[in-house]
């Protein structure tokens, strides 16, 4: 966002207007931002937030808990201290010595950093946690389990929910969701571990019953199910479901794309349409796609691993389309992108490391595409090469 963008809503915060989908896009914001960024000197930071506090109406604190400075804690308490503590710091009329180049200026020379452990957990009380730097080790808990964090950005599980101290129609759930530039992973409770790409999603409840494990994810997820044999694995996602017992298997869901796929890579799953009850049985090295407005299954061979290349820290493209590659880069790197002309006939083909910054992956597409890239602000504009 810009910088009038954030001050706006934080505006909106102050007088209490703020809704609820825009203090998400706050949450989202800072998960981008770093405190270097704003270049401030030494103690700086904590006279700000001590402003920042004074200037919020007694009203609005009984919202925000006073913290001291931490890099975890729930997403609305550390959210409103900092970005409300830049926004003071950039709109201040007598900048300090270390800030005075100018905010647009910035804007315009800054490279776009590659994706990074990132997200945000949504615990069964709508408390939020932000995952960004988190320390290792403990970071709360919920109904008897104890959540943990790790500096490579995983979350785990210990203790347990006993069914017998829950209401019988009662189930805890949480959700893990990634913002653009951002993944994560989570060990569930029964063990099972989950890579989240950007800008995705899974909700999982703190305890599974005796019947079935069931979760529900958006975006893409590979998974590695923890085998039960009288307990199978469920995902949910859209008009799809997978079940299973133990496997491998990568799930790509976006809602901006036209279709879901689901790639296997050992043991055996079931893919139905649950809007017409079709289904097929997938082996490994077989994905099967689904289209949001066509209800048939297609399943053919593929290269199983090259799926999971976003796993692996890689972009692969294998003769894609120019609009499905640039939809990989938006989410990877938080920019929008603008096509200029016709582009649907370019297609891509090659592997890129997805731990480079942006200027330099465009610049390698560049050498083998027929397109050129520019970017502009927060923006790529892709246009063909002048011949």
């Amino acid at each position: 966002m810009q910088t009038r963008e954030i001050r706006d809503l934080l505006e909106k915060f102050k007088d209490g207007t703020i809704t609820k989908e825009e203090l998400v896009l706050l949450e989202s914001w800072y998960m981008q931002w770093e405190p270097e960024q704003a270049k401030m000197a030494p103690g700086e930071l904590e006279k700000l937030k001590d402003e920042v506090w004074l200037s919020i109406k007694p009203g609005q604190r009984k919202k925000v808990q006073r913290l001291r400075w931490k890099p975890l804690a729930a997403a609305a308490s550390v959210l409103i201290v900092v970005a409300a503590g830049l926004y003071l710091y950039l709109g201040r009329t007598t900048p300090t010595a270390a800030s005075q180049e100018p905010v647009e200026a910035v804007a315009a020379t800054h490279d776009f950093q590659p994706g990074s452990h990132r997200a945000i957990l949504t615990l069964s009380d709508n408390r939020r946690v932000v995952l960004k730097g988190a320390k290792n080790g403990m970071i709360g808990h919920d109904a008897g389990m104890n959540i943990y964090n790790n500096t490579d950005g995983e979350l785990s599980y210990s203790g347990s929910v006993q069914p017998g101290n829950l209401s019988s129609d009662k189930v805890l759930y949480h959700t893990l969701s990634t913002p653009r530039a951002g993944h994560f992973q989570v060990t569930l409770p029964d063990g099972t571990k989950a890579w989240l790409n950007a800008a995705s999603s899974i909700t999982y409840p703190l305890f599974f019953n005796k019947d079935e494990r069931r979760v529900t994810v958006t975006g893409e997820v590979y998974f590695e199910v923890a085998h039960r044999k009288v307990q199978p694995f469920t995902v949910t996602s859209r008009k799809q479901e997978i079940t299973v017992l133990g496997t491998h298997f990568n799930l790509r869901c976006y809602d901006d794309e036209a279709g879901m796929s689901t790639t296997l890579l050992s043991g055996s799953v079931k893919v139905t349409n649950t809007a017409n009850g079709t289904s097929g049985l997938l082996k490994p090295g077989q994905q099967a796609n689904l289209s949001f407005t066509n209800e048939h299954i297609n399943i053919h061979a593929v290269s199983a691993e090259d799926a999971i290349s976003w796993k692996n820290g890689y972009f692969l493209f294998d003769n894609q389309e120019s609009i499905t590659v640039m939809k990989n880069i938006s989410r990877w790197y938080d920019v929008d992108v603008e096509f200029k002309g016709d582009l649907t006939k370019e297609r891509f083909g090659g592997t890129f490391s997805r731990s480079t910054n942006l200027s330099q992956l465009l610049k390698n597409m560049e050498r083998i595409g027929n397109v050129r890239f520019e970017l502009s602000g927060s923006k790529i504009i892709v246009s063909k090469k002048l011949k």
